[in-house]
């Protein structure tokens, strides 16, 4: 009797050990809230040509306020992680490859007071900056092919 009350003892253990292992994965997730939205009056986005070079034509800098803010609400309140520093590693390769963006946004033309980055990859991969290290920190859970092409649409960009 003693061996079948610790064996199921051990069994319930087990689960309740397996069931918490699932719900930290959970845990790591979050939805991305860029702050202070309300201040972001310019954004400017860098690509790369085919040849992997950034360029004159591959830059551009928004000035439209009304655009910076469409922008900025179709990427805000993604869901993110915080990476394996050698999958962000892997993932943030594409950056070299034409039909990748580094986006700033910036409350002034200089892009030198008060900013915030975003990578957005070819393949629908978005990685947002944490605030207080300056880092990029945060990946999207899932490629958002979406959202990136609603992006290229509202600013306007083919490169």
């Amino acid at each position: 009797m003693r061996l079948l009350k610790a064996s199921l003892l051990v069994i319930v253990l087990i689960i309740g050990l397996v069931g918490c292992g699932k719900g930290d994965s959970k845990a790591n997730t979050r939805e991305i809230i860029i702050p202070k939205t309300e201040f972001y009056q310019y954004l400017y986005i860098q690509s790369v040509n085919d040849k992997g070079v950034s360029t004159k034509e591959t830059n551009k800098l928004i000035q439209d306020p009304a655009v910076v803010q469409d922008y900025i609400r179709t990427v805000n309140r993604s869901v993110v992680m915080v990476p394996k520093s050698e999958k962000q590693a892997e993932v943030v390769k594409q950056l070299d490859k034409k039909g990748s963006y580094i986006v700033a946004l910036g409350d002034t033309k200089e892009m030198n007071k008060l900013t915030y980055k975003i990578y957005m990859l070819k393949d629908g991969t978005i990685f947002f900056q944490d605030t207080m290290k300056k880092e990029m920190m945060y990946m999207t859970v899932k490629k958002e092919p979406k959202k990136l092409e609603k992006a290229k649409e509202i600013l306007n960009i083919n490169f």
